[in-house]
């Protein structure tokens, strides 16, 4: 078993956001020589998958990941199948603190591992957690957009969009932009009484940040949150409708791009939800 542990200045969910960004992935793997199966996005999520090539061949037999774990708690990049495994099992473990962020990253070499796979392994070790710092670093300048998961019951409230055209009909969780003076909890409560209606309370965070390219670039930050009057009945004020969704209708809507990279972490807020 192979071990680093490093500390990143940064929020836990910015580095988490890190740590599963694709490009970086791959840029800290390089010495595996790892392609993203399609259709991996910006941020992989679990059920994506890499494939390591040799000699610039694919080896899917020998060399195939599937990413079976990637929230604010870190990234799990395991075999496929019993009968299918990778030179090693490759797991990111987080710790947020207040002088920033322990990230620990284990490599389990699988058997009959050689001398020249096991260096590579080592500059992995040594590469991933450099591409990572250096990639938080450049998002922890970013604008804040925050968005909000109101749980009740079971459900999870979900909006459409109605502008602009190209995102009409799409759905996302409520939100928007931290506005100057203003704490995230607190742009979640004003967006939320803006767009909805309603004035909610927030129950924690949840999900790793997700990085927006829009403006220049922002980060959406996703925070957990229940209505404050439980009788209350959200309505759309500035979108086309919303829904109360359970956790098994999720994958049923058509989510934008970002927030469906957090659709594990919506289920996540359901099953852990008080009720």
């Amino acid at each position: 078993m192979l071990v680093r542990t490093v500390s990143i200045d940064a929020p836990v969910r910015t580095v988490a956001a890190a740590a599963r960004h694709t490009r970086t992935v791959l840029a800290g793997f390089a010495a595996l020589r790892p392609d993203p199966v399609p259709p991996a996005g910006e941020l992989l999520v679990p059920g994506d998958g890499l494939v390591l090539r040799s000699g610039g061949e694919l080896e899917p037999t020998r060399g195939s990941f599937v990413v079976r774990g990637a929230d604010e708690h870190g990234l799990l990049l395991a075999p496929p199948g019993a009968d299918r495994c990778p030179p090693a099992e490759f797991e990111v473990a987080l710790t947020g603190g207040a002088a920033g962020t322990s990230m620990t990253v284990t490599a389990r070499p699988g058997e009959g591992v050689g001398r020249a796979e096991l260096a590579a392994m080592e500059e992995v070790l040594d590469g991933y957690p450099a591409a990572v710092r250096e990639i938080t670093e450049e998002w922890c300048g970013r604008p804040v957009v925050v968005a909000a998961a109101i749980v009740d019951g079971g459900l999870l409230l979900a909006q459409q969009r109605r502008s602009p055209a190209r995102h009409a009909g799409g759905w996302e969780l409520p939100g928007g932009r931290v506005e100057a003076g203003e704490t995230e909890a607190q742009a979640m409560v004003r967006e939320c009484r803006e767009e909805l209606a309603v004035d909610v309370r927030v129950l924690g965070g949840f999900g790793t940040d997700v990085p927006v390219s829009a403006d220049g670039g922002m980060l959406l930050r996703g925070y957990l949150a229940g209505l404050r009057d439980r009788s209350a009945v959200p309505r759309p004020v500035e979108h086309r409708a919303v829904r109360w969704v359970g956790a098994d209708r999720l994958p049923e809507l058509e989510w934008l791009a970002t927030d469906r990279l957090l659709l594990d972490s919506m289920r996540s807020a359901l099953g852990g939800a008080a009720r």
